[in-house]
């Protein structure tokens, strides 16, 4: 769980980067540079349906079940989570669940989050910072690899790797400039396409305090999207290697476009 939550951290610093009126004037895939890196990662978001699809949808909506495990493989916790989010124009998320008889709601209206439980908002530090965190960061990952256009992106081409992954992959790694967000020029990603068809394999993950390796089981298309609808979360070490299986992300009931409550991303 800790694990996750610094995850949660990392993105979202990455994400609130450099969103000025310049930044929403370039095209997005102007961004990705003119080298071999660049190319992967235009090549694998043509394959997961195309810039100009995805910039056509206005939200995104699904279940997201998050599964716990121990060394053993034995599960610890599962929740299942609603994850409302607007795409248009300024992202906004909307995430609820049950725990224990409690419900539990994220509202972030693209300014400012919030956690809530049963209907109160919650005012200590932790839940703050994973209102804001984990509605940014579950956004980052469901958006992937649209986010790596981003601005403040640094990538750079690495080869071929046959081994990490039991099959051959591209290997982009990818470093944040240092305005790019408070924690940009900390963290270091390593993401992974599919040699042939371009598509998201893998993403290896040095957050400073430790390393996390995410594997994409199972895609799904989505109104012509192809979204992951099951991942695994592993603990890594510094060469890269699946040390523990920690969670199982499996996404159900994937739509885009469908109708919210106007008052859904309003803070309460």
């Amino acid at each position: 769980m800790k694990l996750d939550i610094c995850i949660c951290l990392i993105l979202v610093m990455l994400i609130m980067s450099c969103q000025n009126l310049e930044d929403l004037k370039v095209n997005p895939l102007d961004r990705l540079p003119d080298n071999e890196a660049g190319v992967v990662v235009k090549k694998a978001i043509d394959y997961a349906g195309g810039w100009d699809a995805w910039e056509a949808k206005k939200n995104f909506s699904f279940y997201k079940n998050i599964t716990h495990v121990d060394s053993s493989g034995a599960v610890v916790r599962s929740v299942k989570q609603l994850h409302r989010y607007n795409l248009e124009d300024q992202f906004k998320a909307n995430m609820s669940w049950s725990i224990d008889g409690d419900n539990f709601e994220i509202i972030n209206n693209g300014g400012q989050a919030k956690k809530y439980k049963d209907g109160e908002a919650l005012t200590d530090d932790k839940s703050k910072n994973e209102a804001w965190n984990s509605s940014f960061g579950s956004h980052y990952v469901i958006a992937m690899p649209y986010k790596l256009t981003d601005p403040g992106v640094t990538m750079v081409y690495e080869g071929i790797d046959e081994s990490l992954l039991g099959k051959a992959v591209h290997v982009v790694k990818v470093t944040y400039d240092e305005n790019a967000g408070s924690a940009g020029g900390m963290h270091k990603w390593w993401y992974y396409f599919d040699k042939d068809s371009y598509d998201l394999a893998g993403n290896y993950l040095d957050y400073g305090n430790g390393y996390s390796f995410t594997t994409y089981e199972v895609f799904e298309k989505v109104d012509g999207m192809r979204i992951h609808n099951k991942r695994y979360s592993y603990k890594s070490n510094e060469d890269k290697e699946l040390v523990q299986l920690k969670t199982i992300y499996e996404n159900e009931e994937m739509k885009f476009d469908q109708e919210f409550d106007e008052n859904l991303f309003q803070l309460k």
